[in-house]
């Protein structure tokens, strides 16, 4: 009897499919995940990834390349994780924004996440753009990517919000500090001055993290646009 063999990209969506298939990826399957990735020496966080796109009927292509443990990938799973409750979220977009050579992440000119976000009886896309960094850079400030206005263009063209998620210090999946910061505060300066942006500091937990958003918008734009 002869064992049929598939290719290795079709076996990686049918694991990534299989362990998103109740709509939650449990901490189980995120590890089987792990080891399947492990054993054939692939990115696991790009296949944990493609999980949680199949989990919310969203499917993008995913690059199977060799194991990178990085630090950007992993506050992105934290942040992630703040908006799991799927009565209040649903994540339409994940995307990477690494390139090596012929090695790439799809949609690699916007931001890292796409929301969308029930708040009471109305609902709001907006984009999250992640940024983890170890420690504050001189003078208590830290400096974005110049990939930055791009991705703040990118916000305005489609007429939503965007919000930096920042994290600094602890570790990635458990930042010492995490802010949540509006872009038009931001707007083109391109930096992040801790004085300036504490308020905008935002609880590590799920429920802080649907409070904070909302407040912003029950704040900042749905009072604007009721007026």
């Amino acid at each position: 009897m002869s064992i049929k063999t598939i290719p290795l990209q079709q076996a990686i969506q049918w694991i990534a499919r299989a362990a998103a298939a109740d709509g939650v990826i449990s901490p189980s399957e995120r590890k089987v995940l792990s080891e399947f990735a492990k054993a054939y020496e692939l990115d696991a966080a790009k296949i944990i990834r493609l999980a949680y796109g199949f989990s919310n009927d969203y499917e993008q292509e995913v690059v199977a390349v060799a194991p990178a443990e990085l630090k950007g990938t992993r506050f992105e799973e934290f942040v992630v994780s703040l908006c799991s409750d799927k009565s209040h979220f649903k994540l339409l977009a994940w995307r990477g924004d690494k390139i090596s050579g012929n090695t790439y992440a799809i949609d690699t000119l916007m931001p890292d996440l796409h929301i969308r976000h029930k708040i009471d009886d109305r609902v709001v896309d907006y984009f999250i753009e992640c940024k983890y960094r170890s420690s504050w850079g001189k003078d208590d400030a830290i400096d974005l990517s110049p990939q930055f206005v791009r991705y703040y263009n990118a916000a305005k063209d489609n007429g939503i919000e965007l919000f930096i998620a920042l994290g600094v210090g602890g570790t990635p999946s458990n930042p010492e500090e995490f802010f949540l910061i509006p872009g038009r505060m931001v707007k083109l300066d391109k930096q992040i001055d801790r004085v300036r942006f504490v308020k905008c500091r935002c609880p590590k937990t799920p429920a802080g993290f649907q409070q904070y958003i909302a407040h912003y918008f029950n704040k900042r734009i749905f009072l604007k646009q009721n007026e």
